[in-house]
């Protein structure tokens, strides 16, 4: 893909009322060009041509169309699947140490390089984030812009969310990052998702359900506003059931909005057992696997939701109202003999 493609790819992303906000955040074309050109009339196919005929009469580069791609991405993460990880010092302490852009930048570049050649390093800062953009090039190739990948570093942190990410480059990432932000090694978390903002604030501890709980309202402040508007004629069946089931869920979850999380998995591992036949199976020493995935578009407040409706009883399991407290998504469960590092005991 050559640089004209390449610039119209990630002009076509945009949607129309994008346009003028993120091309000042480029600050590529200038304050007289921009006004040269009439966001609201055209269609999208003319503007891009036309946005394309300024760029290349500016000479615009490959990095700095790179560059807007990321803008792109700092305005849409969602449109991406990120995972999380954490670094780590062999000593297990977190020093605090001032936060140099530019000798982050040169250092991730330097090392990322010194491990693999041909590949097209950006780098931005955007708010309180670093976002770092890297091309993969083979041997006898350029850099394929279409599918680099991406990371996103907070400063001062111990964690990293990347997304596209291929398994062979991954070691070489997470070489440069530890070296440019001086740990040791960094891991993978089970905690991923497309909500990029929902995933740091898990990670940051951001997210304290217990705060929610010690400081609700009391729970008839809570059903106020229901009751005053509700007919005094119609009578709710279960009232005190149900207010039981929302003082539980509420204690579980807390009352404040929830993390995005797409999806919660379990991946189970057990042993058969049955009091009554313990012949049945009893030769057998593999245990038994299944998979239980929860999916919608926010997990979280679909599942605080469930008692409400009476699909769920209360209380919820710890195993739901727990998730943004263990820092994870994804889970394995596994007999307290046999469980791992990554298990949790059923």
């Amino acid at each position: 893909m050559d640089g004209s493609e390449y610039m119209v790819n990630v002009l076509s992303r945009f949607r129309m009322v994008d346009f003028p906000n993120l091309l000042k955040s480029w600050d590529i074309l200038s304050e007289r060009q921009l006004q040269s050109v009439d966001f609201t009339r055209n269609t999208k196919k003319d503007l891009i041509v036309q946005l394309a005929a300024l760029c290349k009469k500016n000479g615009v580069t490959l990095t700095q169309v790179a560059d807007l791609e990321i803008i792109y991405n700092c305005r849409y993460p969602q449109k991406r699947r990120w995972g999380t990880y954490q670094m780590f010092n062999s000593n297990g302490v977190e020093e605090a140490t001032l936060f140099d852009f530019e000798v982050f930048r040169k250092k991730f570049k330097k090392n990322l390089k010194m491990l693999i050649r041909n590949i097209m390093v950006n780098i931005i800062e955007h708010g309180d984030a670093v976002w770092i953009r890297i091309a993969w090039g083979k041997r006898h190739s350029p850099p394929n812009q279409q599918r680099a990948s991406f990371a996103v570093y907070y400063p001062q942190t111990p964690y990293v969310f990347m997304a596209n990410l291929a398994a062979q480059f991954r070691m070489y990432v997470s070489q440069a990052l530890v070296v440019a932000t001086e740990h040791d090694m960094l891991k993978e978390l089970d905690l991923r998702g497309h909500c990029l903002y929902s995933l740091r604030d898990i990670a940051f501890k951001r997210f304290n359900p217990a705060l929610s709980v010690h400081h609700r309202k009391p729970l008839q402040q809570l059903n106020s506003s229901q009751d005053s508007a509700q007919d005094e004629r119609i009578f709710v069946e279960h009232l005190r059931e149900k207010e039981e089931a929302k003082r539980l869920t509420t204690a579980a979850f807390g009352e404040g909005s929830l993390p995005t999380l797409e999806v919660v998995h379990y991946r189970l591992q057990t042993a058969f057992r049955d009091e009554r036949n313990t012949e049945i199976l009893s030769d057998r020493n593999k245990p038994f696997r299944c998979v239980a995935k929860f999916s919608s578009p926010n997990v979280l407040e679909s599942l605080r939701a469930l008692p409400e409706l009476g699909i769920a009883d209360v209380p919820i399991s710890t195993m739901f109202s727990s998730i943004p407290e263990k820092g994870k998504n994804y889970f394995k469960i596994t007999d307290k003999r046999t469980a791992g590092h990554n298990a949790s005991a059923p």
